[in-house]
């Protein structure tokens, strides 16, 4: 029977020729393309301690008409026109999710903790650039626009585009730099936040603007997004907040399916609603975000369901479609040039004025205040999004566009730099961290024939460690009686001969993780002042200060391996730790399946020797230049505690038999 052959590269098919019937084959190439070409980047970019999302923009940039693009066979196969619908489909449902993921990202308990300095900065960052950009509107749109559109639109537009601020560039840079919990961190967070809220809802107007010819019609669409907004906060959040306590996942308990379900579903629907009146998706699953809880961990919980894929797949390929419509070859004239020599110009000075005018009127120092205006000036990928909403739109063309993009990528790669020279870590105010735990118990403080607490800090990174720390603390919070030790912790008299020389304990505990580079990595760290009420080893460390009668506080940390040393050394500083107890995994420990997650104990890459790992997947030479530098930073006594098994029964008979009190007389 005679048939058709079915169509294969072995039959001469060119499988990336384009077809409707067929386009994934075609699909699967160029998200290789995009995906490699975007990580590659990043591999070069991140040593000049650059954010992802310029690896991201350049990328796409140089798949564009800029580089590659320029190249027709490859524009032509690679990138057909026809395929771009299903690239620009892909890249709007991904840009709905990451939208909503930034929503997740704002924590209004973020807000509360400098509202008065964080809305200060944030207006002034916004009403300044917004001007600034307002007066700039008119020179670009009379050059480059040749009076072409509605001119009160244009201006809306360019001020909104001056005006934001990337929040989520922001809190990468912030976290990367290790600034995050210093004050100029923590108010450039809240100030951003703001800002970001009040520009989100200012481009939703310019854009009901824009899509409508008429000023009464625009009017009627603002006030049909605004109607969903109540609507949304006042009816939709308390109806899902109680569903969500009576799930469980409020108070810490991971989140169903069915949870989760209901929570795409509402991202989806407001997604769609706003898309009908007219605004824009992105503005839905922003508006969704906001308003999921943090309570217990589910907004970081939600995260991490969605955010490697958002950022691998997603991301780069909107930025790649934003590089395909950026030309910089359009930039050929020397008056274009200085055009953007001026836009970037006005980028700067409105932040760095705004906002660092604001920040010294609340009684930050000149150079405190100068760092939170270059830190409020990241655009990143959020102006890129605005741009793409403004250029879709027809509120800009092809060639303001492009200008743009190369304003937001200056204003993001000084960023770093700028931060780094001006604001060095010799003048860095943390927060105090390790004074939070209102839990903690004094009550071991109190025995008037003791002489002052002593103040440790035990620095642990695994739950698996904690039994060990646990009994070591065990034997330094005994007694002394007439005989030697007692066996015990309790209010036992103490002997003359030991009285005030005996010193109880104050013990710091710190949880130290290390950073992922995942938005839910940030959030973990920016909320570990809450979520350390709940972290499972802090929580069986507060229990053992209990039984034992003694203080205890607790802090949770997230760094990079870079700062490990300078945040254990900066904790036991606001500790005013005697004495820094670094916690490590002996080679005869128990600690076998804690090592590196996905990676076999015994590997030849983990120290050999006294100890096996430290609970961070150090490789032989980074856990002996971390030890080196540890001791070379420390200001007080430091050790490192290797389990051997001494919460092990034969350790521990051992040691009890080394210790305990003599019985003859």
């Amino acid at each position: 029977m005679a048939g058709s052959e079915s169509p294969s590269i072995i039959s001469g098919r060119n499988p990336i020729k384009f077809s409707t019937s067929d386009p994934l084959a075609l699909f699967i190439v160029q998200l290789l393309i995009i995906v490699c070409m975007c990580r590659f980047l990043h591999f070069l970019l991140k040593r000049l301690y650059q954010p992802s999302v310029i690896s991201e923009i350049i990328g796409g940039i140089l798949l564009g008409p800029t580089a590659l693009g320029r190249w027709k066979a490859f524009s032509t196969n690679v990138f057909p026109k026809e395929s771009l619908v299903n690239l620009n489909l892909v890249a709007n449902f991904g840009l709905v999710l990451f939208l909503f993921m930034i929503g997740l990202e704002l924590d209004p308990r973020m807000l509360k903790k400098n509202i008065s300095r964080g809305v200060a900065i944030s207006i002034a960052g916004i009403a300044l650039p917004f001007g600034l950009g307002a007066a700039v509107s008119y020179a670009l749109y009379s050059i480059l626009m040749d009076s072409v559109g509605k001119f009160v639109n244009f201006l809306l537009f360019c001020g909104v585009a001056m005006a934001i601020t990337a929040f989520p560039v922001l809190a990468r840079i912030l976290t990367e730099r290790n600034l995050l919990k210093t004050t100029v961190g923590s108010i450039s967070m809240s100030a951003a936040a703001v800002d970001d809220v009040v520009s989100w809802c200012l481009l939703a107007l310019v854009i009901a603007l824009t899509n409508n010819s008429s000023g009464l019609t625009a009017l009627y669409v603002f006030l049909a997004g605004l109607a969903w907004v109540l609507f949304v906060i006042l009816v939709v959040r308390p109806v899902y907040l109680g569903y969500l306590r009576r799930s469980g996942v409020l108070s810490g308990r991971d989140p169903t399916q069915t949870v989760l379900f209901v929570t795409f579903m509402m991202v989806l629907v407001s997604a769609f609603y706003t898309d009908a009146i007219g605004i824009h998706a992105i503005f839905g699953g922003f508006l969704i975000g906001v308003i999921i809880p943090h309570d217990g961990g589910f907004a970081v919980k939600v995260v991490e369901k969605i955010e490697d894929v958002v950022h691998i797949f997603f991301l780069p390929i909107y930025f790649t479609l934003s590089g395909l419509k950026t030309d910089f070859t359009d930039l050929k004239e020397g008056e274009t040039w200085g055009l953007w020599v001026l836009v970037t110009f006005v980028a700067f000075f409105g932040k760095i004025v705004g906002c660092g005018l604001a920040a010294r009127f609340t009684k930050f120092t000149w150079r405190e205040s100068l760092t939170v205006g270059i830190l409020m000036a990241t655009k990143g990928l959020v102006e890129l999004v605005v741009l793409n909403i403004g250029l879709d739109a027809g509120v800009i063309d092809t060639r303001i566009f492009s200008l743009m993009v190369l304003m937001a990528i200056a204003t993001t790669v000084a960023t770093t730099p700028l931060v780094t020279w001006l604001y060095p870590p010799k003048y860095h105010k943390r927060l105090d961290d390790l004074h939070t735990d209102d839990t903690a118990s004094e009550s071991g403080d109190m025995d008037p024939n003791a002489g002052p607490p002593a103040n440790l800090l035990i620095v642990l990174s695994r739950i698996q460690q904690v039994p060990a720390a646990m009994t070591l603390l065990g034997y330094l919070c005994r007694r002394p009686t007439g005989n030697g030790l007692t066996h015990s912790t309790s209010d036992a008299p103490i002997s003359g001969v030991h009285k005030h020389l005996y010193r109880p304990l104050r013990v710091f505990g710190l949880r130290l993780l290390e950073l992922t580079g995942r938005d839910s990595s940030i959030m973990q760290h920016y909320e570990s002042e809450t979520q350390v009420l709940t972290d499972p080893a802090m929580s069986m460390f507060r229990a053992f200060a209990r039984v034992a009668n003694m203080a205890f506080h607790a802090a949770l940390a997230y760094s990079d391996r870079e700062h490990f040393v300078d945040n254990i050394c900066n904790s036991s500083q606001d500790a005013s730790a005697e004495i820094t107890v670094v916690s490590a995994f002996g080679r005869s420990s128990n600690s076998n399946s804690d090592i590196v997650a996905g990676q076999a104990d015994k590997s030849p890459d983990l120290a050999p020797g006294w100890f096996e790992s430290f609970g961070w997947g150090f490789t032989s030479e980074q856990q002996a230049s971390f030890i080196t530098a540890l001791f070379a930073k420390a200001q007080n006594h430091l050790c490192v505690f290797i389990d051997c098994g001494l919460a092990d029964g034969e350790v521990k008979s051992k040691l009890d038999a080394h210790i305990a009190p003599s019985t003859d007389s």
